[in-house]
């Protein structure tokens, strides 16, 4: 009799059910985030073409991480910023420009130091790297221009 009782809610329902929930979550976590404000700004109009890193993590204002689930992309014109296909729901790919970008050091006394990165266009909606991150996408930055004017 229990089991009947779970018949009109088949695997279909389920499913479907799944999907919104998955659609509303992506879409909250990108208002709330403030990746949804940086879009309005840096949104990328094409494919990228340049050095891509996949699977890094960033964090956007104080409550909201993307760990490795996030393509980060340097070449000359900016720094490319995309969330993985299956948590890109609100979360259209975005190429900020480097004379947008200015960063700042984090220091933390027992945790590993940061970067953080703000942008002109939304400068209180910071994103944060790990320090290490960082260095390695100025190395990639210097290593774009430096193959762009040789």
């Amino acid at each position: 009799m229990y089991a009947n009782q779970l018949e009109p809610f088949s695997v279909p329902a389920y499913v479907l059910i799944f999907i919104a929930l998955w659609i509303c979550v992506c879409k909250l976590i990108s208002f709330f985030g403030g990746w949804q404000a940086l879009s309005r700004g840096y949104r990328a109009n094409s494919a990228f073409d340049g050095q891509k890193l996949w699977l890094k993590s960033v964090g956007i204002r104080r409550w909201t991480n993307y760990n490795n689930c996030i393509i980060l992309g340097v070449n000359k014109y900016g720094l490319y910023i995309a969330v993985l296909p299956i948590f890109r729901i609100g979360h259209p790919p975005l190429l900020i420009p480097w004379t947008d970008i200015s960063t700042e050091a984090v220091t933390r006394r027992l945790l590993p130091d940061l970067v953080k990165f703000k942008f002109a266009k939304q400068p209180d909606i910071p994103m944060v790297f790990s320090k290490r991150l960082a260095e390695r996408i100025f190395k990639m930055r210097q290593d774009s221009q430096q193959g762009f004017s040789a």
